[in-house]
């Protein structure tokens, strides 16, 4: 079990996200499952849930998702704002190729503003 406070004090930046990340990453190499203790921390954003989690259940589907993370010891904020990101991303799962492109196209155009 992967306790993250011991690496973070928040869920809210990419930064945060990243350096999670990086002790997740072997236990996903080897294909173990990753469980995450979120004891002790109170802040959380969709941004930090989008870079640390959702992106694999996009990556590897929600039933491959399921087996590979369990998340515990989430807060209220916690749980919302952990559900809010992987709901978002099954959405993205279920798009056809020309859907996900025409999304990213809108939010590229977003970003020139």
């Amino acid at each position: 079990m992967i306790k993250a406070r011991q690496y973070i004090q928040t869920g809210f930046s990419a930064d945060d996200a990243e350096k999670l990340l990086s002790v997740m990453q072997p236990l996903i190499k080897k294909k173990e499952k990753v469980i995450l203790d979120f004891s002790e921390i109170k802040i959380f954003t969709t941004l930090f849930f989008n870079n640390v989690l959702a992106k694999f259940l996009v990556e590897f589907g929600p039933e491959r998702y399921n087996e590979m993370f369990e998340v515990n010891n989430l807060s209220d904020v916690g749980k919302n704002t952990y559900q809010h990101s992987i709901e978002n991303a099954k959405e993205y799962y279920k798009m056809s190729q020309e859907q996900r492109e025409a999304q990213e196209n809108i939010t590229a155009d977003l970003d020139d503003d």
